[in-house]
């Protein structure tokens, strides 16, 4: 059974790290929208979103950010 998407604010509440099931290999993968950074799992999300300070504006997440 897949998860449903969720997301966790960035260190300095700038973006969003979001996680989602990649479609075709069922993967957690996720996505920061405050910096270039994506990965698989979501301990990692968690990870990311808890340690980025980028200094990047957030913005929204690609539609397809597991690609």
């Amino acid at each position: 059974m897949a998860q449903t998407s969720r997301y966790h604010l960035t260190a300095d509440d700038g973006g969003r790290v979001e996680s989602s099931t990649h479609p075709d290999t069922g993967e957690r993968v996720w996505a920061c929208s405050a910096c270039p950074a994506r990965g698989n799992g979501e301990d990692a999300a968690r990870a990311h979103a808890a340690e980025c300070r980028s200094t990047t504006i957030g913005g929204n997440l690609p539609h397809d950010h597991w690609s």
